[in-house]
């Protein structure tokens, strides 16, 4: 692990300009981009590799994020995502007393788009929920597959309420926590994954200033083992703060980006990709801020190559060759999930809108 002082890091990367750069010799080998027209084949499982944009990185240390421009196909589609409908009460996300399973009512007339990974705060332990979810309007029980992110509580935390969950302001933060619910489905995996961000965010603080000679941590009083409060706490603010700076506008000076791909020590982790602009710019706090906690929770490589746009390309790629396995699951009425995974383990998660016949969300990731 580096060790350095944050404040003696910022303004070394300010006087060298790299706070926020384009790495031209990480791709100087891309071919050129076309312009694009529509990035994708309409109603295909396919992406149109040709006709999308990937941008130059943006990098911070040792991530970088790449915008990917595009036109979105479901423009015309309003979707809640549910930080707002927690927010101004439009759902309510219940309690069923099985770690596994939740209960949402839709009580407005939006549809909400819950995002995988997406963390519920409250009831008996704050879960996070598996798979996207199209949740239609004015819907009633409808089920939602949850991971519990917060082992050993299963009881009423302060004063909030034990019966349903509060808040959902924060996502999973890491690889494995995704691939552990998403794909392996295994709560045990998740726990594990939670632990280990827990101990890799805390041995990390000793890089930053006013951390090395105290006894702070990321664990909660109020619950240790909660992913959430360890989000929430001032030491992982503090680590984040200045990689949330350089990223949190990236996608609102693009008006053409509908998504993004990001890379830790020159190793791509994963590329999202949306088919309606507003829902990915709605998204973008929770996803930025869940990308700068995992790039502080990873140690910085001595010597790593930066990851080029073509890097990018090929991840997307590898899933449609001709060595690939692919899957189909019902969420519920309104979505479904179509899964690809090829032999070295690359991974699409498409999810349809099936209302719209269309997809709303790919996410490719890597399980190795």
């Amino acid at each position: 692990m580096k060790k350095f002082s944050l404040s003696i890091y910022l303004l070394l990367l300010i006087a060298t300009g790299s706070l926020s750069y384009y790495n031209s010799q990480a791709f100087s080998n891309d071919a050129d981009t076309p312009p694009y027209s529509s990035m994708w084949e309409q109603g295909s499982d396919s992406l149109e590799l040709s006709k999308y944009k990937i941008n130059p990185p943006v990098a911070v240390g040792h991530l970088q994020v790449f915008l990917i421009e595009g036109n979105e196909e479901l423009s015309d589609k309003e979707y809640a995502t549910l930080t707002e409908a927690m927010e101004k009460n439009l759902v309510t996300v219940q309690e069923t007393g099985s770690v596994n399973e939740l209960s949402i009512d839709n009580n407005s007339d939006k549809y909400v788009f819950i995002h995988s990974g997406d963390i519920v705060k409250g009831g008996k332990q704050d879960r996070t929920i598996a798979y996207d979810v199209i949740i239609p309007p004015n819907t009633k029980n409808i089920p939602l597959q949850s991971f519990c992110v917060e082992q050993g509580r299963w009881q009423q935390r302060g004063g909030e309420e034990v019966s349903e969950f509060g808040s959902n302001s924060k996502m999973l933060s890491s690889k494995k926590l995704k691939m552990a619910a998403r794909y392996d489905n295994n709560q045990s995996k998740v726990w594990e994954s939670v632990a280990e961000q827990q101990d890799e965010l805390n041995g990390n603080m000793v890089e930053y200033d006013g951390f090395a000679d105290s006894s702070a941590d990321v664990y909660s009083d109020e619950s240790a083992s909660s992913l959430q409060l360890t989000l929430e706490s001032e030491e992982v603010k503090v680590m984040t703060t200045d990689i949330e700076k350089q990223i949190k506008d990236l996608v609102a000076q693009n008006d053409n980006a509908i998504g993004f791909a990001y890379a830790i020590n020159g190793e791509i982790y994963g590329v999202d990709i949306y088919n309606n602009r507003q829902l990915f710019d709605d998204l973008w706090t929770k996803i930025s801020s869940s990308i700068a906690t995992e790039t502080v929770a990873t140690d910085e490589e001595e010597d790593f190559e930066y990851a080029s746009r073509e890097d990018v390309r090929k991840f997307i790629a590898a899933v449609n060759d001709s060595n690939v396995a692919e899957s189909e699951k019902k969420i519920n009425g309104t979505t479904e999930m179509k899964t690809k995974e090829n032999n070295d383990g690359t991974l699409e998660f498409n999810t349809i809108d099936k209302q719209e016949k269309n997809w709303v969300h790919r996410n490719y990731m890597k399980r190795n």
